[in-house]
């Protein structure tokens, strides 16, 4: 007879079977939310794997759809550890993934975690870092693109603009293996450094990530895109009004728009808005639109740019949000909206 069980009952019947295990001060639980299409046999191997660790508990569960990799609570000598098990198979914890073998690597990393909790007394915020570390960040990604970016290659355009920064820049190795050596078509010139570096990462599934460890100086690395682990962002929302930011955007006048795809007719536009028009090529792709092929209109009437431009995006299922780069410059970003294209804060 065979016997099958669904996610659910193995899921409970592992959280039952691992108990406690022998752990040092602090106790250390950890949480594990499991994606939609994780192999069957994953949930026992990751526990087993954990098992191995010395952590006080183990559990695992069913992914939410707003879980994150986070440290829940620490009080007194206990810490929770949020985690989520992709559909990747990889064990995805704050600022770290690990494959199921790499039982040395997680050791080490739970091991010093209490040590980089207590490091510093001083407030943590975006990417964990203090207010001083993140300014430092930023201050590096204010540097002014002050080339032609058009023919050279993303890893050119990093290791150039790495030069002017006081941070050190790191690829990861499987980031390194991501980056193409397809020339840019896209002129940069007169951009901010982070925002730049931001939007040519993300078109080939990268992003940039500020980190600061235990004992390691502040760095900013390169990694693989995850919409689950803090990144920098294309962009920030501004706080000027976006009649200020962009006044022509809300001019007035009459148009139509018959017989043009969306990108001849955002062609057509651009020169209007007074800013930049920026396509997040990494979501069409995602998304599967193709702006040569979609074909917009507009009835005959009167209104004002942005609206005329943010109707013709929604009849391709996009949408635009208008962004400043570090430097304050604006520009309109076009995407999808969604949990892999947050909006700008």
């Amino acid at each position: 007879m065979t016997i099958r069980l669904g996610l659910a009952n193995v899921l409970c019947f592992l959280t039952i079977s691992l108990g406690n295990f022998a752990c040092a001060a602090p106790s250390i639980s950890i949480e594990v939310a499991i994606e939609p299409g994780v192999a069957l046999t994953a949930p026992q191997q990751w526990a087993k794997t954990l098992g191995k660790i010395g952590l006080s508990r183990v559990q695992l569960r069913i992914a939410h759809a707003d879980d994150r990799p986070q440290v829940l609570a620490t009080s007194g000598e206990r810490i929770k550890v949020l985690a989520i098990l992709s559909r990747r198979n990889e064990l995805v914890l704050p600022k770290r993934r690990f494959k199921s073998h790499q039982l040395a690597a997680l050791r080490k990393y739970f091991k010093e975690l209490p040590l980089d909790l207590a490091e510093g007394d001083d407030p943590r915020g975006r990417f964990d870092l203090t207010d001083q570390q993140f300014q430092t960040i930023y201050t590096d990604f204010e540097s002014l693109v002050d080339f032609s970016t058009v023919g050279i290659t993303r890893t050119e355009l990093l290791s150039r603009l790495a030069k002017k920064f006081a941070t050190p820049v790191e690829i990861d190795p499987v980031a390194k293996v991501m980056l193409t050596k397809l020339p840019l078509a896209k002129e940069l010139r007169g951009m901010a450094a982070g925002t730049s570096l931001a939007l040519v990462l993300r078109q080939q599934g990268l992003a940039l990530q500020p980190e600061k460890l235990r004992g390691k100086p502040l760095r900013i690395r390169v990694i693989r895109y995850d919409h689950r682990i803090e990144t920098w962002p294309v962009g920030w929302q501004s706080e000027a009004s976006p009649r200020r930011l962009a006044p022509k955007m809300f001019e007035s006048l009459t148009l139509e728009i018959a017989g043009y795809s969306l990108t001849q007719a955002l062609n057509a536009l651009k020169p209007r808005l007074g800013v930049p028009v920026v396509m997040d090529e990494w979501i069409l792709r995602r998304k599967n639109i193709q702006p040569d092929e979609v074909q917009v209109k507009l009835k005959r009437g009167k209104t004002y740019l942005k609206k005329a431009v943010d109707r013709i995006l929604s009849q391709a299922r996009l949408a635009g949000e208008l962004r400043v780069d570090e430097l304050g410059q604006p520009f309109y970003w076009v995407t999808q909206f969604g949990e892999e294209s947050l909006r700008a804060e």
